[in-house]
This record gives C-alpha cells, sequence and structure tokens, in this order.
C-alpha cells in the first residue's frame, strides 16, 4: 500500500522547550509556525538551574517518555543558558555538553551563513580547540572570551565592524542578539530551523554531532572539582609555576598565565600580553593536543581542572571505540596529575 502521508508532516519536526514560567507571558511565533513543538514550563522556586545537566532536563525527559520526539531544549531561569537533550540510537534520551553542542551550532551558524562575509563565532577559553577548527575551515571570524553572559557581550561589542555572530561558553550561555529578550527569539528561530535541516536530511542530532567528530577529529573534555581546603592556592600555584610536563611524557607548547595576562610559547620563547582581563586561570597546552585549564573561583575556596584532549575517528562505525579511547586517555591523565601536582601533601 502506498504511503500518501503529505511530504510536510513527514519531515515535521517534533521537541519540547524546557523553560521557566517566567517565560509565559513571551510570544515565540517560530514555535507557533510548528504544530510538533511544545512547551513545558516548570517553577524557578523549586527547580534548580545551577547546573545544566541531565538531572536539570529530567522532568521534561518524562513528561514525554514513550514519544517519538528529536529534541528537548533546556534553558536556566534568565534564558541565558541552554542545554540540548536528544535520543540516542540505543533508545535514551541523552543530554550533550556544552562542548559538544558548541561545535554544533557553531558548524550550522557557519554553514548557513555563508553569504555573509563578517561571521563571527566568541568561544569560551575552556572549550576545546575543536571549536577552533570549525571556525577557521570555515572561514569564521574567532574570538575568545572568559565565560559568562557579560564577558561575552563585552567581546562582541568590542568588535569594530558589522558582524552575524554567535557566542557561547563551557557554562552553557548562548547569545546571537545583545537584546536579552529579542537573543532568546533568535536561538529559537536558529535551533528550530537546524533542526528543519537535519529532518530534511533524515538526520537527527546524534548523527550531526559524529558527522563533526568524523570530520574535525573526536574530541572529549572532563571537569574535575579539585579543590582542597587551605591548599587551593598552593595546587594553583604548582600549575602555574611548575607546569607538569616531562613526567607525563608530554611536550609543553604554551602557557597562558591569566593572572600575570601573559602568554608563553615555550617552544620559540615568545611572550605576549594577555588582551583579556586577569582572573585565576592558567591553560597548558602540550603537542599531542592536550589541553589543561586550571580555574580558581569564589574568592580560592574553588579549584577546577579541566581537560580537553582529541583522537582520530574515521567513521561513524568506530565513534563508540574512539570515544572510550579517549575518556580512558583522560582519565589517565588526570590520575598522573594526582600523583605529580595535585596531591600537595
Amino acid at each position: 500500500m502506498e504511503d500518501t502521508q503529505p511530504v510536510e508532516e513527514i519531515n515535521e519536526i517534533k521537541g519540547l522547550f524546557f523553560m521557566p514560567q517566567t517565560a509565559q507571558q513571551q510570544k515565540f511565533s517560530d514555535v507557533d509556525n510548528h504544530a510538533g513543538l511544545q512547551f513545558n514550563y516548570y517553577d524557578p522556586a523549586k527547580h534548580s538551574d545551577e547546573n545544566l545537566n541531565y538531572k536539570f532536563l529530567l522532568p521534561a525527559l518524562e513528561s514525554i517518555k514513550g514519544s517519538d520526539f528529536d529534541f528537548v531544549l533546556g534553558f536556566d531561569h534568565g534564558l541565558q543558558r541552554m542545554i540540548i537533550g536528544y535520543p540516542h540510537p540505543d533508545g535514551k534520551f541523552l543530554v550533550f555538553n556544552a562542548h559538544q553542542q558548541a561545535a554544533m551550532l557553531a558548524h550550522y551558524f557557519l554553514r548557513t551563513n555563508q553569504n555573509e562575509a563578517d561571521r563571527l563565532v566568541v568561544k569560551g577559553l575552556v572549550l576545546s580547540q575543536q571549536i577552533d577548527k570549525i571556525i577557521t575551515k570555515n572561514g569564521g571570524i574567532y574570538r575568545e572570551s572568559h565565560a559568562g553572559y557579560d564577558h561575552l557581550k563585552e567581546v562582541i561589542s568590542s568588535v569594530d565592524q558589522e558582524v552575524v555572530f554567535l557566542a557561547f561558553d563551557e557554562k552553557n550561555h548562548v547569545m546571537m542578539n545583545l537584546e536579552s529578550g529579542e537573543n532568546i527569539k533568535e536561538i529559537l528561530r536558529f535551533f528550530i530551523e537546524m533542526m528543519a535541516g537535519l529532518k530534511a536530511q533524515k538526520k537527527g542530532l546524534y548523527d550531526y554531532h559524529v558527522d563533526i567528530q568524523v570530520r574535525y577529529k573526536l574530541y572529549a573534555e572532563k571537569t574535575f572539582n579539585i579543590s582542597s581546603e587551605g591548599e587551593n592556592k598552593k595546587i594553583f600555584d604548582r600549575f602555574r609555576l611548575h607546569p607538569p610536563s616531562d613526567a607525563m611524557h608530554e611536550e609543553l607548547v604554551s602557557i597562558s598565565d591569566f593572572k600575570k595576562r601573559l602568554f608563553s610559547n615555550k617552544l620559540t620563547g615568545r611572550k605576549s600580553e594577555i588582551e583579556l582581563e586577569q582572573m585565576d586561570m592558567v591553560q597548558l597546552e602540550y603537542s599531542s593536543g592536550l589541553k589543561i585549564t586550571v580555574e580558581m573561583t569564589d574568592e580560592g575556596s574553588k579549584l577546577f581542572l579541566h581537560l580537553s584532549d582529541y583522537t582520530d575517528c574515521y567513521n561513524k562505525e568506530s565513534f563508540p571505540e574512539a570515544r572510550k579511547n579517549i575518556h580512558d586517555r583522560l582519565l589517565k591523565v588526570v590520575v598522573s596529575l594526582g600523583k605529580m601536582v595535585i596531591n600537595v601533601n
């Protein structure tokens, strides 16, 4: 029997937007134009947005259990940060981390704005270098920023030419318009357009994610809270002043010391001033591709270790094994760092 269902209905995207109740008064015409898109509003007083992760999206995911949705898109209380939930081939709904969603957003933004001469992408410092590759290979203008909505906005505003822009950081902030009320509308419009484009290609978010890992190398990132009461400054200074290298069998290429606002190329000896404002952060880059970022926050009471590295991934079939291997490598790195640097006693 021939399927006579209209093409438009077959390709209709199905998704859920998980938003705070304060957003109910806003008008989102781009969503209204798609029958398959729905809203689920949460009470900000009862639902914490401190961490945008799987737990944050869980109420929304529970509400669509058993349904065939293409995505769940969640927003924080202020509609400044977002997290993408997606259906995995094994039947479960999972979430992308900030690095993974930033790579997809950057790639789609640059590929669909090719007629725009000045396409600016601003990324948070901790985000992986995969995004650098995506920007460079697709002819975008590249800028870095400290994490935070205001920091991203400041970098965008400092550009002295007219641009279309996309900005994001490792804390899930996303910005496409400097006016906060218009920013959320622009993000929704852009995301719906991206999903419709993928649907037309008979692809989902997972397929798009894997395609990017194959094309731009498979990157993995991990963050660890390495806070130790009374010892954070000592650990932080060890990374700054005595960065691990030989004992890890890694060649140190550069040090970006944001406390001193000093960049040092260890291979050439060149030094230069960092333009971004002073912050308790140091970033170490190695010839293997490993990137270590150590960040001290909350007046020294918290210390975070961010790791990023990559490996080759040749096709979709090799993706699961390649992903496991690179995550295992990062775990070995943190064990080595624990012995050499973090354990100050």
